[in-house]
């Protein structure tokens, strides 16, 4: 299902899901790896998974 959602999904996109929930990194942990603030991952975070949930509900 979550396959089915990432679908189309850049690497980035998928490095984010990757990091966040299958490595179990803070948002500040992902930030400090990518070189960017804890709010761009936020940010980042709250629309992957907006698309993703309205991929699924699809």
């Amino acid at each position: 299902m979550v396959a089915c959602a990432l679908e189309g999904a850049s690497e980035q996109d998928r490095l984010l899901v990757k990091l966040r929930f299958v490595d179990e990194m803070s948002q500040s942990e992902i930030a400090a790896e990518l070189g960017v603030s804890q709010m761009q991952v936020s940010r980042l975070l709250r629309r992957l998974l907006d698309r993703m949930r309205r991929k699924m509900a699809a």
